[in-house]
């Protein structure tokens, strides 16, 4: 896990991510993930991207669940 500074509501969502990654061996979709949190599907998005600007995750664009933590 690197460390990073993260606002709680990013930790928060990077810590569903990665449950959700240990338990199905897989990353979630945003669709899932935003079922998982009750949140919309643009705030999930927000926030995957957030992470990834901040550095605690990364994502390959044109393939499907192409975003994985650091």
């Amino acid at each position: 896990m690197i460390d990073v500074p993260l606002t709680p509501k990013q930790h928060n969502m990077r810590l569903v991510i990665a449950r959700f990654h240990r338990k199905y061996g897989y990353y979630p979709s945003i669709r899932e993930l935003a079922d998982k949190t009750g949140k919309s599907m643009t705030q999930c998005a927000r926030y995957m991207n957030a992470l990834v600007k901040r550095g605690a995750a990364e994502k390959t664009a044109g393939i499907a669940r192409g975003f994985r933590l650091l």
